[in-house]
C-alpha cells in the first residue's frame, strides 16, 4: 500500500466519524433561567414545536403529586407539551432519537403515543403509559429520523384534566449531514492528489 492509498484510508475512517451521530443528552438546563419558556429553534441543532420548559420551582406549582415535579430528572428543569396538546421534533438532517424520561403531569396512566418518520414515511411508532408520581426512563431507539411527534391521550383525571406529559433527559443523537462530510472528503482528496502530482 504506497502512502496515497493509505492517505486515502485513513481520510475516509475521518469522514466515516465526521457523518456519524453526535449524541448528546438533553436536560434542558440551558434553555432559560425563568420559570418556564419556550423551547427556540435551533436547541440542539433541532426544531421544536410546542414544546416548553419549566421550573416548577420557579413556577409554584401548586400540587407536588404533579408530574411536573415528579418528571425532573436532572435539576431543575423539565421539558412539556404546552396546552397538553400534540408536541414534535424536526431537523432538516437525520437525528436518531434513543431514550428520555417522561411523566404525565396530571392524569394516571396516560398514554403518549411517539411517532417518528423520515421523508414523511411513517418508520417507528411506541406507546408510553406514563403516571403522575414517578419519571419512567423509555428506550425508543427510533435511529435517522427527522421528524418525531408526540400525541398524549386516555388515563385518568388524577390531578387535572390536561393532556401534558414532561420530558427530560433526552438522549438524541444527530448526524452531521451528508453534503458537509462529502465536501470535506472531497476537498481532502483534491489535495492530495495535488501532492501526488507534484512529487511526481
Amino acid at each position: 500500500m504506497n502512502k496515497l492509498h493509505l492517505a486515502l484510508f485513513c481520510f475516509a475512517l475521518s469522514i466515516l466519524r465526521v457523518g456519524n451521530a453526535d449524541a448528546a443528552i438533553l436536560n434542558f438546563d440551558d434553555v432559560t433561567a425563568d420559570a418556564e419558556a419556550a423551547i427556540a429553534d435551533g436547541y440542539a441543532g433541532l426544531n421544536w414545536s410546542n414544546f416548553w420548559v419549566q421550573n416548577p420551582q420557579l413556577a409554584q406549582v401548586a400540587d407536588f403529586d404533579s408530574g411536573f415535579y415528579h418528571g425532573v430528572v436532572s435539576p431543575d428543569y423539565s421539558a412539556f407539551n404546552a396546552d397538553g396538546g400534540p408536541a414534535s421534533i424536526r431537523s432538516n438532517s437525520l437525528f436518531d432519537f434513543r431514550s428520555a424520561y417522561f411523566a404525565a403531569a396530571f392524569r394516571w396512566g396516560m398514554q403518549i403515543t411517539a411517532t417518528g418518520y423520515r421523508d414523511g414515511d411513517l418508520l417507528y411508532q411506541q406507546q408510553l403509559l406514563v403516571n403522575t408520581d414517578a419519571a419512567q426512563l423509555f428506550n425508543l431507539n427510533f435511529a435517522g429520523i427527522d421528524r418525531l411527534e408526540f400525541i398524549a391521550s386516555g388515563g385518568e383525571d388524577y390531578l387535572g384534566a390536561g393532556f401534558h406529559f414532561t420530558l427530560d433527559n433526552a438522549d438524541i443523537a444527530a448526524p452531521v449531514p451528508l453534503p458537509a462530510a462529502a465536501w470535506l472528503f472531497g476537498s481532502a482528496l483534491a489535495g492530495l492528489l495535488g501532492l501526488q502530482r507534484r512529487n511526481a
